[in-house]
């Protein structure tokens, strides 16, 4: 496989050459064709739907798409590749393992030396070599066969009656850490065990690895029969037994593709039971002299295929009244406006919420930062006009947290300990015990 057959280019075309991370915009093509919806819900008048590609975007925008692009892309280029070596005692077999070895010892200092050595070095074990060419002699850096180093790999032991391999150790050299080599070593050892009829995947993994394995799919989960491997492996203190299991049908080394085709494949289920394609009108903001009810609002009366309840309301899609599509008591709206202008009363005419009542001049108080620092200002006068508007706190809860951003936004400018936080906190105190 080659990208040039995967990728393409936002007018649908090949992507050839080389592929600049971060600059060029570029879609996935999975080779197992995705099949469309069969029978999509309609979009209503005045609106239309997206296309699949269109709701999922340009496959370039995903930082995992761009690592396995970029190390897909210098593999193919002869960048670096992968060796199977096992100790059958010839000279570049010895050089490769040394190389390995040399690796492990310097990545991981808490192995033992002599450990390391005698696990790389042993008949039963297997490693995968991680090489990069260089015109550097032997004995330079990393040890390896003329023309080559090491740069990383993984010794590993095969089980083969029980179809199952341990991974003894794993690491990749200083210099090639965090570029996407770790996760493309993994691929290939998953594709190695899977082409020598293994299942399963195990290692013991330290604190320090744990999270690495996890986002290789590893688990703490144990399903392989427990004696199959049991006096198998070996254990050590303070360490987690983890488990991979392999699946035959998965390709590791193009997940990025077969996780597009995924993707493609929810969307077009989800075009059969939801609107979540369909693109209504905006609004135009200029027509808006005030509130606007939320049930009128295109798309938000049809993001239900059902109804009921009292009053005709919507239901959303857990059984319950989508609370911003049913219908509002206008009788109980008006009670819960009284109810809050009371309370906002009360609040206002405390000792303690002078400096709350107007918006913050900074010329006055000297706060000539205010606005700098707090971005989303609010002040008792702002509350009163929304509650004067009479469509905007349609719910105590939104009331509320009008009110306790004021004395958010208090604390976080002047301090826990300034004076006029404590008398932001006083007021707090009063709509709580009002509301």
């Amino acid at each position: 496989m080659t990208l040039s057959n995967v990728l393409r280019s936002a007018a649908g075309k090949p992507v050839v050459g080389h592929v600049a991370p971060g600059q060029d915009v570029y879609y996935l093509h999975p080779q197992q064709e995705v099949s469309t919806s069969k029978r999509p819900r309609p979009a209503p008048p005045g609106a239309w739907t997206q296309s699949t590609r269109d709701i999922l975007g340009p496959d370039s925008q995903h930082p995992y798409v761009q690592r396995w692009v970029r190390m897909t892309q210098l593999e193919a280029e002869g960048e670096f590749y992968f060796r199977v070596v096992t100790n059958d005692a010839s000279p570049d077999a010895l050089f490769n393992l040394l190389g390995l070895k040399t690796v492990f010892i310097k990545q991981l200092p808490n192995m033992p030396r002599p450990y390391v050595s005698r696990l790389v070095f042993d008949v039963k074990h297997e490693s995968l070599l991680l090489m990069k060419p260089t015109s550097s002699p032997v004995g330079v850096g990393c040890a390896g066969a003329g023309g080559e180093t090491v740069i990383g790999g993984c010794c590993y032991r095969p089980f083969m009656p029980q179809q199952f391999a341990e991974i003894a150790f794993l690491a990749i050299s200083q210099t090639g850490q965090d570029l996407g080599y770790g996760a493309r070593l993994m691929a290939h050892v998953k594709e190695r065990a899977k082409r020598c009829g293994l299942t399963h995947l195990l290692t013991c993994a330290d604190n320090n690895a744990v999270p690495y394995f996890k986002k290789q799919g590893f688990s703490k989960r144990i399903t392989l029969p427990y004696e199959l491997w049991q006096g198998r492996i070996k254990d050590y203190e303070g360490v987690l037994l983890m488990e991979c299991k392999l699946h035959t049908q998965v390709d590791y080394l193009n997940m990025p593709l077969l996780l597009k085709a995924q993707k493609q494949c929810l969307v077009e289920k989800l075009k059969e039971v939801s609107l979540s394609h369909v693109v209504y009108p905006g609004l135009d903001a200029s027509l808006l002299t005030g509130g606007l009810p939320l049930e009128s609002i295109p798309g938000l009366a049809e993001i239900s295929g059902r109804s009921g309840g009292r009053g005709g309301a919507m239901m959303s899609t857990r059984g319950g009244v989508a609370s911003g599509v049913a219908p509002r008591d206008p009788a109980a709206q008006a009670a819960l406006r009284r109810h809050l202008q009371s309370v906002l009363a009360q609040v206002k005419a405390h000792g303690s919420a002078w400096p709350f009542l107007e918006p913050v001049n900074p010329q006055e108080t000297g706060a000539v930062d205010y606005y700098d620092v707090i971005k989303d200002p609010i002040d008792l006068s702002a509350i009163q006009q929304k509650l004067d508007d009479g469509w905007f706190y349609v719910t105590k809860e939104i009331f509320l947290a009008d009110l306790k951003r004021m004395v958010d936004n208090c604390r976080a400018y002047n301090g826990k300990t300034h004076y006029v936080t404590e008398l932001a906190c006083q007021l707090e105190r009063v709509f709580l015990s009002k509301l």
